[in-house]
């Protein structure tokens, strides 16, 4: 057996490099243009055919390392945007690019899959199938994956399971954290215009008032949640903004809601969906108003396969050790890109430890003080070679 985890230490301060220098040089969604052709040129170098035409104008890196046998093909998945965030620390390796950083950790993520490159291109000869690399744009924004899938990134050849990590400080270098079944939630963005009319605020009864109308709407969907959702599907609406009313002596004629339904269960998100226009029409009318509803569909549920985790936790005792996995009790109301390659591919995704309190390193993600302890980077690539070269040995046979 290779022993990818020796081979990923061997390679580490390679692998930090690339890190450092995607860190110090972040692009937002839509425009990792610098850290494509990094990436492209990487995988070129490596021998492996690369296309990046799989997300449209965004800027998408696949690489195809073809193994000397004929087998299955499995897919590894990395992102590459960073957010639109002032990092306010002073690593060495801090962000030139003002107004952007790597807070969401796709530096590392992106960085760790080239080092699994490198491991797996070592050891081509004993590859029995094909391993594709996977960097998708605009994880934080739109997801490339939403493109990437619809024109073929899956095919030629078909890929039969995909694997993806993501890092995180609330869990210490050497951990990884499972979740098989539902693991993070579709998101649907939410934009309500309730309408009501104005009057002079000295006699409401002229008017219809929009304030009010959306205060008992308000109310009517937080009961609905809390009397008709099943209590064990979870599931959150929230609305956080809200904008209405001109004058503190006028009645309000219109009110604009802006929030979020968030689910990990796609019956739930459907009838969570119906129910909002449902109570809206009903109050609505009751009080003699109307409204308009727009609702904008983000990524569905991510959906572990549980073999395909269990595939992940028998390579991880390998690598961290069967006392350093832990199995997450239930999924994340967060959402994540990598939904769109589960939803057509069985496959996995995992949290990989990245924290060390001693070193002040456990700052949440998308924190403008995020960093990462680098000695994961090493855990990541081993994670990455060690599943996918597993994958094709057992599913080869």
């Amino acid at each position: 057996m290779i022993d990818f985890k020796k081979e990923a230490q061997e390679i580490l301060e390679q692998v930090v490099g690339f890190r450092r220098d995607f860190h110090t040089h972040p692009e937002p969604s839509k425009e990792e243009f610098r850290t494509a052709d990094i990436v492209a040129k990487h995988l070129e170098s490596l021998g492996m055919e690369v296309k990046r035409d799989y997300a449209g104008e965004l800027p998408s890196v696949v690489g195809l390392l073809k193994g000397s046998a004929k087998g299955p093909t499995v897919a590894l998945r990395a992102d590459m945007d960073a957010l639109r965030l002032q990092e306010v620390t002073n690593p060495s390796y801090k962000s030139v690019n003002d107004g952007v950083m790597h807070a969401c950790g796709h530096d590392a993520h992106t960085a760790s899959l080239m080092g699994a490159a490198i491991l797996l291109a070592r050891h081509k000869d004993a590859l029995k199938g094909n391993v594709k690399f996977i960097f998708e744009p605009a994880e934080e924004d739109i997801g490339g994956g939403r493109f990437m899938v619809p024109n073929g990134v899956l095919e030629n050849p078909h890929v039969d399971a995909i694997f993806g990590i993501h890092v995180e400080n609330a869990y210490p270098v050497g951990t990884i954290a499972v979740c098989g079944g539902e693991m993070m939630a579709a998101s649907d963005r939410l934009i309500i215009r309730i309408k009501g009319r104005s009057a002079h605020g000295a006699s409401p009864h002229l008017g219809i008032d929009a304030i009010m109308i959306a205060a008992h709407f308000l109310t009517a969907l937080q009961t609905m949640m809390a009397r008709e959702k099943d209590t064990f599907e979870h599931a959150i609406i929230t609305f956080g903004q809200i904008k209405g009313g001109t004058a503190r002596n006028i009645i309000c004629d219109e009110v604009e809601l802006n929030g979020i339904c968030r689910t990990l269960n796609p019956a739930t998100r459907e009838l969570l969906n119906r129910r909002i226009d449902e109570i809206l029409k009903g109050i609505t009318m009751t009080f003699g108003g109307s409204y308009e509803l727009e609702r904008f569909k983000s990524h569905p549920a991510l959906i572990c396969d549980k073999a395909m985790t269990e595939h992940v936790c028998q390579t991880a005792r390998d690598i961290v050790g069967g006392d350093h996995i832990l199995t997450l009790p239930h999924g994340s109301l967060g959402c994540e890109s990598f939904a769109y390659f589960t939803e057509a591919r069985e496959g996995a995704f995992y949290w990989m430890g990245t924290g060390n309190p001693e070193k002040g390193i456990d700052k949440p993600l998308h924190s403008s003080s995020f960093d990462i302890e680098e000695e994961a980077l090493a855990v990541a690539c081993a994670m990455h070679a060690s599943v996918a070269y597993r994958y094709l040995e057992k599913h080869s046979r």
